[in-house]
């Protein structure tokens, strides 16, 4: 239902009067009520149409104030002039009412026959008593055109037509929807001059203008807050990927570097690299692997230095001995120093070998060992022989092969 606007209990101030002031009863008629009843005629075989007349009374020194802001059509039955309003007909309005129209109570009835029809009060005044008994029960009688409606109220003489009533202004939502529920009503068309049907069909599209932009502006938002959340969350996968990465390969470098090495030492968690300068850290890393890589220079090296100390000791005797032992005793920067400077690798080759490493360390696979695995049945299940496990172990650390646990990572050849 729309919204509800309070009963009158004082005069409204925006109203139209028609006809004369009536001095016995003072009407007021809302103006969608007056457009509604001036608007509805029979269609086919109906010959008339009649509803309730509903909203309040008050009284102000003595004179009713009687103030129409609802009309409710009911089933009526209508043969050879005789009207009857049914049991069932009544529940129906009864139920209407408490739905569509709450806190109102019955001031009338109205009446409305064909255009060209003349209706009089005097067919009907029986069935007014009957349905509307009491004082200042209002009968509107129209006949489908414009200027010929009539109110009459029943009086100790018979009836009593009022001179004239007042139509007055007010957001009468109930009504609207009611109107707008009833869209098989055929009405007559409104002329040029009609400006209360060209405000309220105006107001109409509005109002449904109104509701498809906001429903356009929900959907919009609803668009824009999705694509956000689905661009938040995979950015969030992202980076959440991309850091165990970096993590498993910081741990793979680690267990490939050999124990005695000064990077492995001072590593720390969370580091890729150690914390001294990196052109020195690159040139130690370059010895190393240098070593490791080309022990047999370091043997040939030995063996010439000890041909050389022979000779010597022949040709010069003791004292040359003595020296050569001294250049023995002197600390081991002395004997790096004697070294080619060519075998010393420079930063480019060190950084060239560190990414050969790292493309042989991405290469290898890795295998996350089950519940209940042996590293035999992992090499015959990888290799189907037994040929590497030795190579796996060495490629792990492992001193004993059956030392593995459910989780832990191995690197494979």
């Amino acid at each position: 239902m729309g919204e509800l606007y309070n009963l009158c209990p004082k005069l409204p101030k925006n109203i139209r009067q028609i006809g004369e002031r009536d001095q016995v009863i003072r009407l007021y008629v809302e103006d969608y009520v007056n457009t509604y009843l001036r608007r509805l005629y029979p269609t086919g075989s109906e010959n008339l149409r009649c509803g309730l007349l509903l909203g309040c009374l008050e009284e102000n020194e003595g004179a009713p104030y009687i103030f129409i802001d609802g009309a409710l059509e009911m089933e009526c039955i209508s043969e050879g002039g005789q009207l009857e309003l049914t049991d069932q007909a009544w529940k129906k309005a009864y139920q209407e009412m408490e739905e569509l129209f709450p806190k109102r109570d019955v001031q009338g009835w109205f009446l409305c026959g064909a255009p060209g029809s003349q209706l009089s009060p005097l067919n009907y005044w029986k069935q007014h008593g009957k349905y509307f008994p009491g004082k200042n029960k209002i009968m509107y009688l129209n006949s489908g055109m414009e200027g010929e409606e009539a109110l009459y109220t029943a009086s100790e003489d018979g009836f009593y037509r009022l001179k004239g009533y007042s139509i007055y202004y007010e957001r009468n939502q109930m009504m609207q929807d009611y109107m707008i529920s009833r869209k098989d009503i055929k009405r007559v068309d409104a002329g040029a001059d009609d400006t209360v049907i060209r405000d309220f069909r105006r107001k109409m599209e509005e109002r449904k203008e109104e509701i498809r932009d906001r429903k356009s502006t929900v959907h919009t938002l609803g668009g824009i807050c999705g694509a956000l959340s689905v661009a938040v969350l995979a950015g969030g996968i992202v980076m959440f990927n991309n850091y165990h990465k970096m993590k498993e390969m910081e741990s793979v470098l680690v267990s490939v570097l050999p124990e005695g090495s000064r990077l492995l030492e001072e590593w720390e968690p969370g580091r890729l690299l150690p914390s001294a300068g990196p052109e020195k850290e690159t040139e130690t890393f370059g010895r190393e692997i240098e070593k490791e890589e080309f022990p047999e220079e370091t043997e040939i090296f030995t063996e010439t230095e000890e041909i050389g100390r022979a000779e010597n000791e022949a040709e010069n005797g003791p004292a040359e001995k003595e020296q050569t032992e001294t250049q023995e005793s002197e600390p081991e920067e002395a004997e790096t120093s004697e070294l080619p400077a060519a075998d010393i690798p420079s930063l480019e080759e060190a950084d060239e070998r560190i990414t050969a490493l790292g493309e042989s360390l991405e290469a290898a696979g890795t295998y996350v060992v089950q519940e209940g695995e042996t590293l035999y049945g992992i090499c015959l299940k990888k290799y189907q022989n037994l040929s590497r496990v030795e190579e796996i172990c060495e490629l792990n650390g492992l001193d004993d092969v059956n030392k593995i646990k459910a989780g832990q990572k191995l690197i494979l050849p």
